[in-house]
């Protein structure tokens, strides 16, 4: 693996744990306007609906705007969206078809960026290092799925639903810059690796 990898492992641990903030502190807001359980669970189906038509529509995004750019642009819709959500969060109690709309729109950018991750990864690895790179990813994803839905809890008990969102916003914005640090290495690598090759060194 080279060193491209661990910023962007950072950055995965850090999208999965925002996709439980997320996740959590909306069905805690649509569960609060409407006080049914199962308003709640419809939302999770929405959710999951959400994800396929985003995984079928994926192939035309990529086809039309470049990963490269992708890959920098959902964490910023992703920031701005939690951000909206949080500052209108007590009118969102009041009208419940909002909840749905935002969480419709949040699912398709988190499927997003979360197949711009896996078609990124195969880059930052070699072949004999996927299984130790998947194993890796795996144990972040599990641990910190635990450990977000227990500070996620905390946080809405104490603190309030905005300030939940707040936060996976403000962690939307460090993953990006994470994967800002996973592309600069990479065009450095690259560069590197130019250099280096006989190629280049005959016409050198």
């Amino acid at each position: 693996m080279n060193i491209a990898f661990y910023p962007f492992w950072a950055a995965r641990t850090l999208f999965s744990l925002i996709q439980v903030i997320s996740i959590t502190t909306l069905t805690c807001l649509a569960y609060e306007q409407t006080g049914s359980v199962i308003y709640a669970v419809l939302l999770l189906c929405i959710y999951a609906a959400g994800h396929t038509v985003a995984k079928l529509l994926f192939p035309w995004l990529t086809k039309h705007f470049a990963s490269s750019g992708l890959v920098l642009g959902m964490p910023i819709i992703k920031a701005v969206l939690l951000m909206g959500i949080a500052l209108a969060s007590s009118h969102l109690t009041e009208y419940a078809a909002l909840i749905y709309i935002s969480f419709i729109s949040l699912s398709f950018v988190i499927r997003w960026e979360s197949l711009l991750l896996e078609a990124l990864q195969p880059q930052l690895i070699e072949e004999n290092d996927l299984d130790k790179a998947n194993n890796l990813v795996s144990f972040a994803n599990y641990t910190v799925t635990g450990i977000g839905l227990i500070m996620t809890a905390i946080t809405l008990l104490y603190a309030g639903i905005p300030l939940a969102l707040w936060t996976a916003a403000i962690l939307s914005f460090a993953a990006l810059a994470l994967i800002s640090t996973v592309q600069h290495l990479l065009r450095n690598l690259s560069h590197s690796s130019l250099k280096l090759s006989p190629r280049h060194a005959h016409y050198k």
